[in-house]
């Protein structure tokens, strides 16, 4: 506490420095503020943004904005940018990468009661605290909300992680039946309900303040089984699906549904036909993988949408066909995991990572099935999240 100005800034601009979490950096700049206010408080905002905002939790972000300090000149215009960042972003568009001796981006998966995470950097698999149920199977949804891992397994609670303290928690407001399709848009839980006999499509969004579901709009659009849904800027985006409720009506047609002007709007159809896709959207663009094609049965193919051009272009099938699996970003880089091999085939433990400079998919690794019995093995979905080091140190 009694360095220099020149030298305070010189630790927190490294990469290298030792802290439990982001938010200790923060911490520390305060810590040595008040330590001598009066001299030093001039030099809080040159400290400060060294801080790896879009790296700090947002709840602490909103700790943060009410700080004296924060409010005085550019500063409390970056904790709002950050915020919002966080808000719409997946883990791999933030443009700030974790100091190395944090390491907590990965990607997590469940599969029955089991919970294990990955980490792409260290090719390493840790097992988690166990889910409340056991019933979590590739129909499971995964969404991360507010920094926490969230999993909808039919009619019945909602389930929370909470990677802070590597524990769940049972969600009695919040259910999300199989015919509902959610996503993260602007910082808030969309879903999109279908009724295929009725041909109705409502779109639905979770007030957390009153622990229940509201409608946004009915309509008649984007009435489909097995789509795949994804979240890019203001949209979600609705890819494919089925018009009936069997397979063999397998489409191409995709829509997304503008969360702020309230309204569907058409977009360019998928090359191929499939339901039971999977998808994930960064920088600016929506990557779709596998799913079931018409009449040929589970599909390896791939494709690529850019937002901007309204276009889709085929990229490197997978190794092997995937139905209603996931796909994640992790740091940029995007992997996929889970799923079966058809509607009737086996669950798929592999996965597979994208090098778009040879345009391949290979498979980097797979989900540790050793470490479960025979009879309780499941099929699997995952979720990018960010974890605490100071839990990824207790777990094996």
């Amino acid at each position: 506490m009694n360095l220099e100005a020149k030298e305070v800034e010189s630790w927190l601009s490294s990469d290298e420095i030792c802290v439990a979490a982001e938010e200790d950096v923060f911490k520390i700049i305060e810590k040595w503020v008040e330590q001598n206010k009066s001299d030093r408080k001039v030099e809080f905002e040159k400290l400060f943004r060294h801080v790896r905002l879009v790296l700090v939790s947002r709840d602490f972000l909103l700790d943060v904005v009410t700080n004296e300090l924060v409010r005085d000149g550019q500063c409390l215009r970056k904790v709002s940018d950050a915020i919002e960042l966080i808000n719409y972003a997946s883990e791999g568009t933030l443009l700030q990468s974790p100091r190395r001796r944090l390491g907590t981006h990965a990607f997590v998966v469940c599969g029955g009661k089991y919970t294990f995470c990955y980490f792409p950097e260290k090719n390493k698999w840790k097992r988690l605290a166990d889910g409340l149920s056991g019933n979590r199977d590739q129909r499971t949804q995964m969404i991360k909300f507010h920094d926490q891992l969230y999993a909808f397994t039919g009619d019945s609670n909602a389930e929370r992680y909470d990677p802070v303290f590597d524990s769940w928690a049972s969600l009695k407001s919040l259910t999300l039946s199989y015919t509902k399709l959610a996503a993260v848009v602007r910082g808030q839980i969309y879903a999109i309900n279908v009724d295929i006999r009725a041909k109705k499509t409502t779109i639905e969004r979770f007030d957390v303040g009153l622990r229940s579901w509201e409608t946004v709009l009915l309509s008649d659009k984007g009435c489909r089984g097995n789509s795949c849904v994804v979240a890019a800027g203001n949209c979600l985006y609705v890819l494919g699906g089925q018009h009936g409720q069997k397979y063999g009506q397998e489409v191409a047609t995709s829509e997304r549904f503008d969360t702020v002007q309230n309204k569907w709007e058409e977009i360019a159809d998928m090359q191929q036909e499939r339901a039971g896709a999977f998808g994930v959207a960064t920088q600016g663009k929506i990557f779709v993988a596998g799913g079931i094609g018409y009449r040929i049965g589970a599909l390896k193919t791939c494709e690529v949408y850019s937002i901007s051009t309204n276009e889709w272009q085929f990229i490197g099938s997978l190794n092997v066909p995937r139905l209603l699996g996931s796909m994640v970003c992790v740091n940029g880089a995007l992997y996929v995991l889970g799923g079966s091999q058809g509607p009737i085939g086996g669950f798929e433990y592999t996965v597979e990572s994208y090098d778009p400079t040879v345009n391949e998919w290979t498979q980097k690794t797979a989900i540790p099935e050793d470490k479960i019995p025979e009879k309780e093995k499941p099929s699997w979905r995952g979720c990018a999240l960010k974890l605490s080091k100071a839990v990824l140190d207790k777990v094996n």
